[in-house]
């Protein structure tokens, strides 16, 4: 087990009604705040008329910011920057999926701040890859947050990373940095029951390689994180089945919505060395094609597994046996993991994700080009040093 410093302090109120504690939360922060949601959604299926009740019965004032897409964009963190700074906002809110709450996050972090804020996204991705170079434009101290979510996913309300698309530049970068945590985050599993079920879908294929990226690691001795994350794993795998089934299913929708929340988590995170190369080959995609994030991330993991197989055989191995149930009947671990993530891709198809690009929409040739945004930073990959020529493959594999 790697060594590990944990924090988390993010008040979680999870549950049916929690919703209510909203003003209460918001309070001790502020009277006037700014109200970040999407396009559609909040609005229709009247949870923004609960929202703003709420808020009028605690006396909060707000400025609305609606139009967050999926794949958030910096333009309207911009614009929100500029609400904050105009209305001499005190606090965000952020009502929807993961875009919403890294819009929110984006919005706290660059509200304080005297610099280009998109400077502080690529400072971050440099020194990710290259930790001798200090980034010359740090986050400090931000605007106070909320989040409440309507969708199990990303599980952006309970970490400390934002994520940003920029359309002049076509690029999807990360902050991750501790200072970006909420002050509180609300799960109500009722307010994501009217979620498209493709998007569903796709937010159970998210939870899923988040938690593979911190499971299939190079780490050893890892037994109660490995035992935590099977479970979490196999949790998912069953309300997702459920919740493809009846739709309205809470109980389904709630384990769907607090695993989402943990996989992201610096709960889930501690003590292994994470994989996240399959996460930024999807932010290339998506920032060039706006494609779905979770999609993608089923997309590229379908090729990437095998690919990076043989570097870490003896965990597919543990992977198979313990989530899917794959019996060893004398076979080594490189076939014992190979039945395990054939596994996993039927298990996404049997929820109607498709594991190709072309299958997908996606144009198979901008793959050179996704390949070689990715590894603009330098090589990826702790199971395996990805560099462009490897990228290439693993996407070629699922075209």
């Amino acid at each position: 087990m790697e060594n590990f410093d944990y924090f988390n302090p993010v008040e979680l109120l999870f549950g049916e009604g929690q919703l209510d504690a909203l003003g209460d939360r918001i309070l001790p922060h502020g009277r006037r705040i700014l109200f970040v949601y999407g396009r559609n959604h909040l609005k229709a299926d009247g949870v923004y008329d609960h929202i703003a009740t709420l808020l009028r019965k605690a006396g909060i004032e707000w400025v609305d910011l609606p139009g967050v897409q999926p794949n958030p964009r910096y333009a309207l963190v911009k614009q929100g920057i500029a609400l904050c700074r105009e209305h001499d906002l005190q606090f965000v809110l952020g009502v929807g999926g993961g875009s919403v709450s890294d819009t929110a996050k984006a919005i706290a972090v660059g509200t304080p701040v005297d610099y280009e804020l998109w400077d502080a996204y690529l400072d971050f991705n440099t020194s990710m890859h290259h930790p001798e170079i200090a980034p010359k434009h740090p986050v400090g101290d931000v605007l106070p947050f909320g989040v409440v979510m309507t969708k199990a996913g990303t599980g952006s309300e309970f970490d400390y990373t934002s994520v940003l698309s920029n359309a002049e530049t076509r690029e999807k970068l990360m902050i991750i940095n501790k200072s970006i945590y909420a002050k509180f985050a609300i799960d109500d599993p009722v307010l994501t029951a009217t979620l498209p079920i493709e998007e569903t879908a796709f937010g159970v294929a998210d939870i899923m390689t988040h938690f593979l990226e911190q499971y299939l690691s190079p780490s050893h001795n890892t037994l109660v994180l490995d035992r935590i994350k099977e479970g979490q794993i196999e949790a998912v795998v069953e309300a997702g089945r459920k919740v493809m089934e009846k739709p309205g299913d809470y109980n389904a929708r709630a384990t769907l919505l607090y695993a989402a929340a943990w996989a992201c988590s610096d709960q889930n995170m501690c003590g292994a060395i994470p994989e996240w190369s399959s996460h930024l080959i999807e932010h290339e995609i998506s920032a060039a094609t706006d494609f779905n994030h979770g999609h993608g991330m089923a997309i590229i993991y379908s090729g990437w597994m095998p690919y990076v197989l043989e570097s870490i055989p003896w965990k597919f191995a543990q992977f198979a046996e313990r989530v899917w149930g794959v019996e060893r009947k004398g076979r080594s671990d490189i076939e014992l993991g190979q039945e395990g993530i054939e596994r996993t891709k039927d298990y996404w198809r049997s929820l109607g994700i498709d594991l190709t690009f072309s299958g997908s929409g996606l144009d198979t040739s901008i793959i050179p080009y996704i390949a070689e945004r990715t590894v603009r930073f330098g090589k990826v990959g702790s199971d395996r040093n990805l560099e462009k020529s490897d990228i290439e493959a693993i996407l070629k594999s699922v075209a």
